[in-house]
This record gives C-alpha cells, sequence and structure tokens, in this order.
C-alpha cells in the first residue's frame, strides 16, 4: 500500500514527476497544502532531452513556481530515485549539473525535506506530465482548473485513500 501524506501546517509539499513518450518529454507538478488542498500546478513539454533531465527540470520548474508565490517551506517529493539521489547526494551526468545546482540553490536542507515517493503515490504528478505531453505546452492550473480526472486523483490523496503497488 503506497499513501499520499500531507506536509506539516505551516509547509507545502510539491510533487513533481517527468514523463517521456515517443522520444519527448514533458513534466508536471502540484503544490499542495497541509490539507492537501492545491494551491497550483503545471504541466510541460520540454522536447526532446533524456528522462532524468525531465525529472530535473520538472523539479526546477516546481521551485520556481513555488516561489513565485512566495512558499519557503517545502516537502520536495518525486518518484524518481535517481533524481533524489542526485539532489540529495550529488553525482549524475555533466549535461544536468547546472540544473542540479540551480535546485540545490532553493532548497534549505535545514528546513526543507527532499524524498522519493513510489509511482503510485504520485499519481496527481504523473497525470500533470502525461497532460504536458498531450498538449506540448507549458500549462498553468488552479485549484479548479484542473483537469476533473486529476481534480478526483487530488481527492483521492486528501482522503488519504491507498494505492497499492504490484497489483
Amino acid at each position: 500500500m503506497v499513501v499520499w501524506r500531507t506536509p506539516p501546517v505551516g509547509s507545502y509539499k510539491i510533487n513533481t514527476d517527468g514523463c517521456v513518450k515517443d522520444g519527448f518529454v514533458s513534466g508536471g507538478c502540484i503544490i499542495r497544502d497541509h490539507a492537501g488542498y492545491c494551491i497550483r500546478a503545471f504541466s510541460a513539454s520540454y522536447g526532446p532531452c533524456f528522462i532524468l533531465e525531465a525529472e530535473l527540470r520538472a523539479i526546477l520548474d516546481g521551485l520556481l513556481l513555488a516561489r513565485g508565490l512566495g512558499i519557503s517551506a517545502i516537502w520536495l517529493e518525486a518518484d524518481s530515485t535517481l533524481a533524489i539521489h542526485c539532489i540529495t547526494k550529488g553525482g549524475g551526468p555533466w549535461s544536468i549539473q547546472g540544473i542540479l545546482r540551480q535546485i540545490r540553490d532553493f532548497i534549505c536542507f535545514d528546513r526543507d525535506t527532499v524524498s522519493h515517493i513510489y509511482r503510485e503515490g504520485n499519481q496527481v504528478a504523473d497525470s500533470l506530465a502525461s497532460e504536458g505531453w498531450d498538449h506540448q505546452r507549458y500549462q498553468e492550473y488552479g485549484p479548479l482548473d484542473l483537469p476533473r480526472q486529476i481534480r478526483a486523483l487530488v481527492q483521492i490523496d486528501r482522503y488519504g485513500l491507498p494505492s497499492f503497488r504490484g497489483l
């Protein structure tokens, strides 16, 4: 069982994901408050690049969106163990080092949390990443602008309903 967890009161959770189809990649992100309500979300097309770069670009774009909203205390969560490892431990190919440097400039490891979540618990960001591939542009959403199926996934997370791995 995988359950999406709300962030502590006073902080915000940023869930991100990358998606690759037919050689083109996209990303998605949702920012939620301590009650699990959507504050803002986006889907974006990144064109041709590696999936790790798409994962990191979605994370960076999510952090930029949060900063633009005045959000500072964050819990960043993604389903790419490699992306999380590169952020927290360093390393990775030279082609992503610029993106990693920008991400690390946003994160205060004394205050913020960076963690992995299984894909089954990251369905909202996964769906947003697929939306980015479908419409091939950057699209920002408010809580009421989210596509219906994504709003339903946000509600499932808010109620703490589990998803199951390996079924």
